[in-house]
């Protein structure tokens, strides 16, 4: 191979490694995203934000299981895309551990007042409404947890809001 050859080669072979290494960075995979509080978070779908959270004595006959708190917060979810989405409250794990148990979702919504379990979100609308959970009592910390699933099933990014107690 002459030395014009080889030179031209080299450079190709370089040229096609960067492009390889900005494709790679470009798909960099999932991202996470971290909030606080009344904060609000931007999907690729919706925009959500999450108020302060408030620790309640009783909430209408919803017992409380023993040794746990029950905690009360304001979210709101709004429509960001073209497209009509199905929104669930249990889309929005609570945590409040490192633990493989330390987290759940909202009780069941017993009242208008109380985030729908399920809903239908037209293009711009938003949906809002408070969310309760029973929380161990030594919880100081709540994060929201939200986890894009992409169209081919695959997880996409991650969110997380910080809630203190």
């Amino acid at each position: 191979m002459s030395k014009k050859a080889f030179k031209f080669n080299k450079t190709l072979l370089c040229v096609l490694i960067l492009a390889a290494a900005l494709l790679l960075a470009g798909c960099g995979g999932a991202k996470s995203t971290r909030a606080k509080a009344d904060e609000t978070v931007h999907t690729a779908l919706f925009d959500f934000t999450c108020g302060q959270p408030e620790t309640i004595e009783k909430f209408g006959n919803i017992a409380i299981p023993e040794g746990d708190k029950l905690v009360q917060f304001h979210i709101s979810v709004t429509n960001t895309s073209d497209e009509t989405y199905d929104i669930f409250k249990d889309d929005f794990q609570l945590q409040w551990g490192d633990g493989d148990d330390d987290f759940g979702v909202a009780i069941y919504p017993v009242t208008p007042e109380m985030f729908p379990n399920d809903t239908k979100l037209e293009p711009g609308a938003t949906v809002e409404g408070n969310m309760l959970v029973a929380v161990p009592s030594d919880s100081a910390t709540l994060t929201v947890a939200y986890q894009e699933v992409l169209g081919n099933g695959n997880d996409g990014n991650n969110f997380f809001v910080d809630l203190s107690l």
